[in-house]
């Protein structure tokens, strides 16, 4: 798995846990949708640190429970740094 398509996969699964809508994240998170979009839809290989924290803080989530899930330790998830 990509490491961008975890962070979509988790950020999705938060949000829907949280039954908030997309656009209520958008605008409680001040990112546009298109970008929100752009990373649920798996095309952004490139997320900012600064927007996923944005997106997290919007969700109630700290970045150590999010990173807290054993996938993103497994020696298998691909970073794609090509």
């Amino acid at each position: 798995m990509l490491l961008n398509e975890l962070i979509a996969e988790k950020l999705e699964s938060l949000r829907r846990e949280r039954k908030m809508g997309v656009y209520t994240l958008c605008n409680r998170a001040a990112v546009s949708y298109e970008t929100y979009r752009g990373i649920r839809m798996k095309k952004n290989k490139d997320i900012y640190l600064r927007t996923l924290l944005i997106l997290l803080r919007a969700l109630g989530v700290t970045a150590e429970e999010f990173f807290s899930d054993p996938r993103f330790a497994d020696e298998e998830l691909d970073i794609d740094f090509k």
